[in-house]
């Protein structure tokens, strides 16, 4: 047997050796997804009534959970809903807007102390959240924006992971782009329309998405500033299915399996922005 025969088939045996250990990591983090799949289909009776937990039953309610879910407590499932969907949106497209023109400041304008104030914002990553939630609350408070929809949106507005991202993004960007459009006569805020943004879509998207799934799965910040039911979120809500005596599974599952298809659809839909932003910012020029 030649060398490179032997080389072959030690690159094909390590290549599939590759894909059963991926495959066993697959179907690991898959279970659970599918485990809830399932169950959002079965009755009450039928979660507890000693049937397969990883295989539909023969009675399979999709409809009369839905309908239970969204009809419960007057409908508020929906507005939970609704109220997820706009802090979504909303600190998506803040968060993205106000990290485009930091990154923009920071990668091509020259000022006294701009990579200490860059590594200082970048620090900002190391500090848990919980550790300023108490000051935060404070400013909230005083500013009385408890329970109304800007005082849960206002940490969610700014994204230091954003404006390094944008930042790393905007750096690829050549320069003589920049100074071709300046002997042209453009204003910054035309170079920046026309030359920066189009440059760096990619990364825009990928923020706007990686904000908007953040910003759908936040518990902990609504769980503070929010009071009434009416204001809660989907992450909040799921919690409203659970009382003292007895857990509705079945509409706990039904609530899960639907506040996870916006962001599955999102992320399958734009997930090669993603890849493409994130090998740009690793790219110099």
């Amino acid at each position: 047997m030649s060398m490179s025969t032997t080389r072959g088939s030690r690159r094909q045996s390590r290549y599939i050796s590759l894909q059963v250990v991926l495959g066993i990591l697959m179907v690991y983090f898959l279970v659970p997804f599918w485990w809830v799949i399932v169950n959002s289909s079965k009755s009450s009776a039928g979660l507890f009534g000693g049937g397969n937990a990883l295989w539909f039953a023969d009675d399979i309610d999709y409809l009369g959970n839905l309908t239970q879910l969204f009809s419960y407590g007057g409908g508020i499932y929906a507005r939970w809903l609704f109220n997820s969907a706009l802090y979504a949106i909303v600190g998506g497209i803040g968060a993205t807007a106000l990290a485009v023109l930091a990154g923009y400041g920071f990668a091509k304008f020259r000022f006294p102390g701009r990579n200490l104030i860059f590594f200082a914002i970048i620090g900002i990553l190391m500090v848990p959240f919980q550790s300023v939630v108490v000051p935060l609350y404070l400013w909230v408070s005083r500013l009385g924006l408890l329970d109304t929809y800007l005082g849960i949106l206002a940490p969610d507005l700014v994204s230091v992971f954003g404006v390094f991202l944008m930042r790393q993004s905007i750096e690829v960007v050549p320069n003589d782009y920049i100074d071709a459009a300046r002997i042209d006569g453009s204003s910054e805020l035309g170079i920046f329309w026309r030359v920066i943004l189009p440059a760096v879509r990619p990364a825009l998207a990928t923020l706007l998405i990686i904000k908007f799934m953040w910003t759908w799965n936040e518990l902990f910040w609504p769980l503070v500033v929010i009071n009434s039911p009416t204001m809660k979120v989907v992450t909040m809500g799921l919690v409203s299915f659970t009382n003292i005596y007895f857990i509705e599974y079945n509409l706990v599952t039904a609530a899960a399996v639907v506040s996870i298809l916006p962001i599955l659809a999102v992320f399958l839909l734009c997930q090669r922005w993603v890849v493409q932003a994130v090998v740009m910012s690793g790219l110099k020029g």
